[in-house]
């Protein structure tokens, strides 16, 4: 039988955080996917099982788009051999909706897009696939809570309409202390609640923050 590289890249890269690729394959099989979205679904149930609230469902459709553009941007970084202009038409088309079950769907493996750029950026800042890799991190910006993203004219309704992404959102937030995102007054509100007496521990500084100068 052959091996499932998508899988196991797949796997390297949740269970390892390492980037790790057999071959130079950007195409993936039915077969190849349907491996990926078991493997997916089930780290998603067991994930939330430590979730606030009720957990929204796993979305198939948005958890292998997000593992397929995962994996070809591993294989971009590492191995170019096409030229700026074709490199859009290398990854799947997004036309999922946003939603809380997309959301944490693309999460599982859009979590690690950060360090994959930080990583590009080490190698060569004015890549074009930077700024692809970051339009699609912007839309799915859950998982970029860590990395400095264009944020101005995000609607975060789709996040705080669901108590379970809401809550989630918030400890990313405070885990990575992102200061721009902690300034938008609502955040600002619901974090300093959730912290209570206990935010200069685990926030120093938190409550100097001057909320005015939000985007």
């Amino acid at each position: 039988m052959q091996k499932n590289y998508f899988l196991e890249m797949i796997k390297s890269l949740r269970e390892e955080e390492e980037v790790v690729l057999y071959d130079r394959i950007l195409k993936t099989t039915q077969e190849e996917d349907q491996e990926v979205i078991a493997y997916l679904e089930s780290a998603y149930q067991n994930e939330t099982l430590n979730y606030p609230f009720l957990a929204p469902k796993f979305n198939a459709d948005a958890a292998i788009w997000s593992a397929k553009t995962i994996y070809i941007a591993a294989q971009l970084v590492l191995y170019r051999q096409n030229p700026s202009k074709d490199l859009v038409a290398l990854f799947p088309v997004d036309e999922i909706e946003t939603s809380p079950e997309t959301i944490l769907s693309v999460d599982l493996c859009f979590r690690f897009m950060p360090s994959l750029l930080n990583q590009l950026k080490l190698i060569d800042s004015s890549d074009f696939l930077l700024e692809i890799l970051e339009n699609k991190l912007e839309k799915w910006h859950y998982s970029g809570i860590n990395y400095s993203l264009k944020l101005e004219a995000t609607d975060y309704k789709t996040i705080l309409d669901n108590q379970c992404l809401e809550q989630l959102y918030l400890n990313r937030i405070i885990k990575y202390k992102n200061i721009k995102l902690a300034k938008i007054p609502l955040f600002y509100n619901k974090i300093s609640s959730n912290m209570g007496i206990y935010s200069e521990t685990y926030w120093e500084g938190f409550k100097l923050l001057n909320i005015d100068e939000q985007n």
